[in-house]
C-alpha cells in the first residue's frame, strides 16, 4: 500500500511540473539566422549585428577561406575582418565592441 502511495504521489508530482513548465512556455526561441549567430560570435560582434553587416553569401565564403588557413593566418584575417564590419558599423549608424585582446575571454 505504501509503495502504491509513493509511486501515485511522484506521478502526480511530475505532472504537476510537467504542467507548470508547459505553461510557462519558456523562453523565446533565437529567431536569428544560425550563420548569423555564427558570424556574431566569429567576429565578436553585438547581438543581431551579423546579418545587418554582411551576407550569408559573404559568411560563406569567409568560412571557406578560413578553413584554407593557418592558425596565423586566420587571426590575422579575423582582424581584418573584423575592421571592415566595424567600418560598415560606423557607415550605418551602429556600434561594434572592439576585438578581444588574445586569451582574454568574455565576461560571464
Amino acid at each position: 500500500m505504501k509503495r502504491r502511495s509513493f509511486v501515485t504521489v511522484l506521478a502526480a508530482g511530475v505532472l504537476a511540473s510537467a504542467s507548470s513548465a508547459l505553461a510557462q512556455g519558456g523562453a523565446a526561441p533565437d529567431t536569428r539566422p544560425r550563420w548569423g549567430q555564427q558570424a556574431e560570435h566569429e567576429f565578436r560582434l553585438g547581438r543581431g549585428l551579423a546579418p545587418r553587416l554582411m551576407t550569408e553569401d559573404e559568411w560563406k565564403e569567409h568560412q571557406e577561406k578560413m578553413r584554407a588557413m593557418t592558425a596565423e593566418e586566420r587571426r590575422k584575417y579575423r582582424e581584418e575582418v573584423h575592421e571592415r564590419m566595424v567600418d560598415r558599423a560606423k557607415e550605418r549608424g551602429l556600434s561594434v565592441p572592439p576585438p578581444r585582446g588574445p586569451g582574454r575571454r568574455p565576461p560571464s
